[in-house]
């Protein structure tokens, strides 16, 4: 029972990471960008976002493959 509980709770994890970590990626290097280098361009934040989005891309196809 346990095992099936920890699997579970790993896929809803798994799946919550692939929804929300681009876009919470995104936030922490707005911020981070934000605060260390205040007077940097703003649209290196959306080009991150673009890269963020194509490598949990290829990284989802790569393991579906498996």
């Amino acid at each position: 029972m346990m095992n099936v509980i920890k699997r579970v709770l790993s896929r809803i994890f798994r799946s919550l990471i692939s929804y929300y970590g681009p876009a919470a990626l995104t936030i922490i290097f707005a911020m981070v960008q934000g605060v260390f280098f205040p007077e940097s361009p703003i649209w290196l934040v959306p080009l991150f976002f673009v890269f963020v989005m194509v490598v949990v891309s290829i990284y989802e196809i790569v393991r579906l493959k498996r």
